[in-house]
């Protein structure tokens, strides 16, 4: 008798003749091509919404998890949003040992019950309930069940099959059951490679799926949701706090949120208007004037959250923000928007995903969507989008917070989908020049230029609001961690927002940046901006590459050498070009004691299949080892 056949035997002795329980959370049941690679193991997912009318929904929860490992964790804690339009009607919960015997009963005290409060809201009506299991063994299993009730229709629970990597699914079911009067919106994402049984009738939609072996987490995959199963679903006739809304597209959408969410909120004093006035006099040029308008807001207001009610997606008043100085994402863009109306520039309030990984407003559901709000400036050479809530961010700079994504524009005649800016692989640039002049004794004394721009800009601009301290562990722990005993002598920083360039201009010094052996002395040409790590290597690689955003690195070093040596040789040009980019360095004697090192790397953007993560892995390995490349000196 095999090991497991014997525990099996063991576990089922001991629930029929001691504790006569169920048998379904023994651990020994799972099959062994699901325990595979696995942290955790769903054994059952089942999720039920009866969306009773457009004003009332049921949503009931009942999910079985087994922790394999402390990797998986995670996927047992419970978290329960609850506020005044969304009631726990019922909970329970229960811990399971390997052997399926209960050793928990869950209490509604075991529960944490906070707020959701961030630390930013002024107001915020919102709660959960929150259990975290602190296992003294594994594996053991996690069962809960409860049921929400809602008057809020405008958010269907969206489906996804799995909630974290290295993580397989005995059974998964979600159903939602609708009446006559109401039609469902839906989008299904990733199905092609899972085997998802899809059911729909008139009144109802079902998934299931079964046996569903866990995916392992590559490095460099694409997004979550790129990746896993999962729907995301709407009604045409629905309920928000109380407000009624119909949309059958985007433009009906737009409209309902446009008269019901901000139209009421964009009044300004008259007063405020006369300061508007006198700010954007005599500027003739709508950006101008919107430029003007922008930063009067960043010097004026402060970021802090406000979602209470409705107002979790209706803004503050405009009146009150220009009052109080303060204002969440959807106060603060309404209120700039207000202003830009009173300076005469046209702009509209847009809810957007924003952060990474990038998420689209999904076309094929009308429905509220997105975690944030920005302000569109449509202009006759392209729309710009301006981020309301920086207190520091340039006018029409994104970064990497809403680049590059569907979003939801709001005007007075309804929804329009649009797509943010895209920064392009060579205009995000970093341009390194440098001179550096190396002693006998190996110490290294130079002169540091850097310019960043597009989304190498956000990595940079940050610095110059850092204490001193900061930016001396910036340059010797994070960004030259390579060069030991660096000694920052000085820098200054130069932030051109029009161009949304950043500078940054240094003196550093550092002792026994050469080695020695013998007479000849061994020094790394690329003192300033070395790729160091290679990504991880899989013998086997599943999922595709993404590099989701490219650039491209310029770099310039004149480098002085001591008297006393002479170049022993000099390394070859290198030139690489390939489907991710290109690489390329010259070393360039200009005399016998001055060189010139040049090199550019260039990155594409781009999803590439499982298959190329080798030659992709390749190529970043010779930039590392390229990146050290040595020159030798010998005493004369």
């Amino acid at each position: 008798m095999t090991l497991k056949k014997f525990l099996l035997f063991i576990s089922l002795f001991y629930f029929q003749f001691i504790f006569s329980q169920d048998i379904e959370f023994n651990v020994f049941s799972i099959p062994d091509s699901l325990t595979q690679n696995a942290n955790s193991v769903v054994r059952f997912d089942e999720t039920n919404i009866e969306l009773v009318s457009s004003k009332k929904m049921t949503i009931t929860y009942k999910k079985a998890i087994t922790i394999l490992n402390k990797f998986g964790d995670g996927s047992s804690r419970l978290r329960i949003n609850y506020d005044s339009s969304n009631k726990i009607k019922s909970l329970k919960a229960y811990v399971y040992n390997s052997f399926g015997v209960e050793i928990k009963d869950l209490k509604k005290k075991d529960f944490k019950d906070r707020s959701v409060a961030d630390g930013f809201s002024l107001f915020n009506d919102g709660r959960y309930l929150y259990y975290n299991h602190v296992p003294i063994a594994y594996p053991y299993t996690i069962y809960y069940e409860y049921e929400i009730e809602s008057s809020n229709t405008a958010f269907i629970p969206p489906w996804f099959l799995f909630d974290a990597y290295n993580q397989s699914i005995v059974h998964s079911n979600f159903t939602i059951n609708f009446p006559d009067d109401i039609k469902i919106q839906k989008v299904e994402k990733n199905f092609d490679n899972f085997k998802i049984v899809s059911i729909k009738n008139l009144n109802s939609i079902n998934y299931q799926v079964n046996g569903i072996k866990a995916v392992s987490y590559e490095q460099l995959s694409p997004s979550f949701y790129d990746i896993f199963p999962w729907v995301r679903m709407a009604t045409n006739k629905f309920r928000l706090e109380g407000v009624d809304g119909t949309a059958d597209n985007w433009q009906e959408f737009g409209k309902w949120m446009y008269d019901h969410l901000i139209s009421s909120r964009m009044a300004l004093p008259e007063s405020t208007k006369l300061i508007v006035s006198q700010l954007v006099e005599g500027v003739d040029d709508p950006i101008e004037r919107a430029k003007i308008i922008y930063k009067y807001v960043q010097n004026k207001t402060r970021y802090i959250s406000v979602q209470v009610g409705i107002g979790g997606w209706m803004p503050m008043l405009a009146s009150d923000v220009d009052r109080l100085n303060y204002g969440d994402c959807k106060a603060l863009t309404n209120y700039t928007k207000s202003l830009m109306d009173a300076a005469n520039v046209e702009s509209y309030y847009t809810a957007v995903n924003a952060d990474d990984p990038k998420l689209n407003m999904e076309k094929d559901v009308i429905s509220v969507q997105g975690n944030h709000v920005i302000l569109n400036l449509p202009t006759d050479t392209g729309d710009i989008w301006l981020e309301c809530t920086s207190q520091i961010d340039p006018f029409g700079y994104q970064g990497t917070f809403t680049d590059d994504r569907d979003v939801l524009v709001i005007t007075p005649d309804g929804g329009k989908i649009k797509h943010t800016g895209i920064y392009e692989d060579n205009n995000s640039y970093q341009k390194t020049l440098a001179n550096y002049k190396l002693s006998s004794n190996g110490n290294l004394e130079g002169n540091v230029k850097i310019s960043t721009s597009g989304i190498q800009y956000r990595k940079h601009f940050h610095l110059e609001k850092k204490p001193e301290r900061d930016i001396n562990m910036h340059y010797k722990s994070d960004y030259w961690p390579y060069i030991n005993n660096l000694t920052i002598d000085s820098y200054t920083f130069s932030n051109n927002k029009d161009s949304i360039i950043f500078n940054e201009e240094l003196k550093i010094k550092a002792t026994d940046y050469s080695t020695f052996s013998g007479d000849r002395m061994l020094f790394i040409l690329n003192a300033f901006n070395r790729v160091s790590s290679i990504p991880k290597r899989y013998r086997n690689r599943k999922l595709p590459l993404e590099i989701v955003r490219g650039f491209i690195d310029s770099d310039d070093f004149e480098i002085v050498l001591p008297d006393d040596f002479t170049i022993e040789a000099i390394p070859d040009n290198i030139k690489i070009e390939n489907k991710f980019g290109s690489y390329q360095f010259s070393v360039e004697k200009l005399s016998d004691t001055k060189l010139k090192y040049a090199r550019t790397f260039f990155l594409k953007k781009g999803i590439y299949p499982p298959s190329d993560y080798k030659s992709y892995r390749n190529f970043r390995k010779q930039i590392v080892k390229l990146d050290k490349t040595k020159i030798v000196l010998i005493k004369k």
